[in-house]
């Protein structure tokens, strides 16, 4: 071993800087929601997409289901219990996407039961197919709705599709966006619950970049 080799820096010093910001911007959209600062944009944006022709809310409500855990969950345990027997380097980041994706779920829910945020009243529930949970059965409409658990998990799959599957990227980008859109245009959560978890997600990318990036000059 060469003794005058650079000694790389821990994980945390090289993820901190470029993750820090989205945390503080996430930190501040929280201090906006309870001081009911974002009520009248979300009110906008919400109104806005009610105007929409009413096969727009036919598409978006089977396809927002596409969002749910209980579909999303079971694809990426099989396609990351494939990729672990393949790529046995790869397994700390396929591990820090598991950890990511409980310990985001579990933040979701901790501060939808903390936040005294509401979901949108009825004057902006569009979903068609409102009733049919039974074919959805970890599906289920909240009080609360800060964050978007749909919009966390979909921009969650795309960078592990983005770093595992880049061939479906652009694919995977139109489905996560059309999510994103159409948790608020169903009446599932506001605009600023999306805006929410996209700066989670934004949080958490640098630490697991940093992680792969470290694997790879390993």
């Amino acid at each position: 071993m060469n003794p005058t080799a650079a000694v790389p820096s821990p994980l945390w010093r090289r993820a901190l800087p470029a993750s820090l910001p989205y945390l503080l911007l996430f930190l501040g959209l929280v201090l906006l929601l309870l001081h009911h600062r974002t009520v009248l944009p979300d009110r906008e944006i919400s109104l806005l997409l009610s105007g929409l022709p009413a096969p727009f809310f036919y598409v978006w409500s089977v396809l927002c289901r596409s969002g749910n855990v209980e579909v999303e969950l079971p694809v990426l345990l099989v396609a990351g219990g494939l990729l672990w027997r393949r790529r046995e380097r790869e397994r700390p980041v396929l591990m820090a996407f598991l950890v990511v994706l409980v310990l985001g779920t579990l933040l979701e829910h901790l501060l939808k039961m903390n936040l005294p945020r509401y979901a949108p009243p009825e004057e902006f529930q569009h979903d068609p197919l409102t009733g049919w949970e039974i074919f959805f059965p970890a599906h289920f409409h909240v009080i609360s709705s800060f964050p978007s658990g749909h919009t966390f998990r979909v921009l969650l799959i795309l960078l592990f599709v983005d770093r595992y599957f880049p061939r479906f990227r652009p694919a995977v980008l139109v489905w996560a966006l059309l999510i994103m859109a159409g948790v608020v245009a169903l009446g599932w959560h506001w605009s600023s619950d999306v805006l929410g978890s996209l700066l989670l997600v934004l949080f958490l990318r640098p630490w697991l970049d940093t992680l792969g990036k470290s694997i790879k000059k390993s």
